[in-house]
């Protein structure tokens, strides 16, 4: 009698579990419904941070090859006219970028954004940042900030990465407390996961089914986000970013830099360090501290370079085409606070070798330091330099792989 009952019993307990995994695919497809024409662009030039700890955007973004993803940080927020999402707004070159990441999206968060996607075959641009490589590497605020439990679960069951790189990125999100303390399914799963003795094969196997209630979970949440976003989208922008591309030609490359150089150059007048007349105003009262201030800063070593070589080994897993894109610091006020020049080089030739060993390509603007209004602030790109950061990637996105 116990055995006739088992069966049905187990019967019923599969088809339980079969149809919570089927409700996180389906909500994602009736929330991909409401991505018309024109919302991912709107999205991304709104740079929205709810919407990159999840997938169901990015994934649509990517079905599109017109669309291209580009990972980065807190450069995201400058260019003026000339961020790759105004520029290209329109497509006017037949392609427009996808911005996904703030301040915070270092390499190991752009990891979970490529990892968690199927980018085989796809262009993308990975922004760098040279203040990232400190010597502690990613903060666990900054960390906890920014981490995706949905993208980690989709990054562990992508089939295109391989087991040893799996493991690699198990063992270094186990290290972080926003792992420990708020996903303890997730954390269960990573410290088993991929490892070849028999416990720990048993355990992955029992978190195994688990995990993947929790990541359809985190899909409907998503879904969820994602929609309500969409909402609050300008109806205007929408339609303007699914109109025709014709609305918007550009103008030569030389011509805009020309704008661009003289336009920068009313905004950078009151001082000879390269930066915005804001910026330097508010740091007047501090030009005494700050005068060989960072004699000590440190590029290299960094934890910052192993999680650089992760994103690396997921974007080769995967089969995707990026380039990296180098972003120089500025040279003048680094050699004001006393910043190791030796220090800002070796970030620089450690960045293209690593992407030379991957076969990547670079947008190495290194030798940019020192550039006349090349750079805004300390650390980040001016309308100016911004151009020539488009013209660069344009030029990628139309070469044949």
């Amino acid at each position: 009698m116990i055995r006739k009952r088992l069966g049905p019993l187990g019967l019923a307990i599969v088809l339980f579990f079969l149809s919570i995994l089927a409700v996180g695919p389906l909500t994602q497809w009736w929330g991909s419904l409401y991505i018309k024409p024109g919302v991912i662009e709107t999205a991304s030039e709104n740079l929205i941070p709810t919407l990159f700890q999840g997938t169901l955007l990015q994934s649509m973004a990517l079905k599109d090859p017109t669309l291209v993803p580009m990972y980065g940080s807190s450069e995201f927020g400058g260019g003026g006219p000339y961020n790759p999402t105004k520029l290209f707004a329109g497509k006017p070159t037949d392609w427009t970028p996808y911005l996904i990441g703030h301040a915070g999206s270092l390499d190991l968060i752009q990891t979970l954004y490529a990892g968690a996607q199927d980018l085989k075959g796809k262009k993308i641009v990975l922004s760098l940042s040279p203040q990232w490589f400190n010597n502690g590497g990613i903060a666990q605020n900054t960390f906890a900030a920014n981490f995706s439990a949905l993208q980690a679960y989709k990054l562990l069951f992508n089939p295109s990465l391989t087991i040893q790189t799996k493991t690699a990125l198990s063992e270094r999100l186990s290290q972080f407390n926003e792992v420990k303390h708020s996903y303890p399914i997730l954390e269960g799963l990573l410290k088993y996961y991929g490892r070849s003795d028999p416990e720990s094969r048993l355990m992955e196997a029992f978190y195994w089914p688990i995990a993947r209630v929790e990541m359809a979970s985190l899909e409907i949440q998503d879904t969820l986000k994602t929609i309500k976003v969409i909402q609050k989208l300008s109806a205007q922008e929408i339609a303007k970013n699914a109109s025709d591309k014709s609305w918007k030609t550009l103008p030569d490359w030389s011509k805009m830099q020309e704008i661009a150089t003289a336009d920068v150059g009313k905004n950078e007048n009151n001082n000879s360090f390269g930066v915005n007349n804001g910026f330097y105003k508010k740091n007047i009262p501090n030009l005494n501290k700050l005068k060989n201030s960072l004699v000590k800063g440190r590029l290299y070593p960094s934890p910052e370079y192993s999680d650089l070589n992760l994103l690396m080994r997921v974007l080769k897993d995967e089969g995707a085409d990026p380039i990296f894109l180098i972003q120089p610091v500025n040279g003048s006020w680094y050699d004001f606070t006393g910043f190791p020049k030796q220090q800002r080089q070796k970030y620089y030739s450690q960045v293209r070798e690593m992407a030379d060993h991957y076969g990547d390509a670079l947008a190495d603007f290194s030798g940019h330091e020192y550039d006349k209004y090349f750079m805004n602030d300390p650390s980040h790109p001016s309308e100016k330099g911004w151009l020539e950061i488009d013209e660069t990637l344009d030029k990628f996105v139309h070469q044949k792989s």
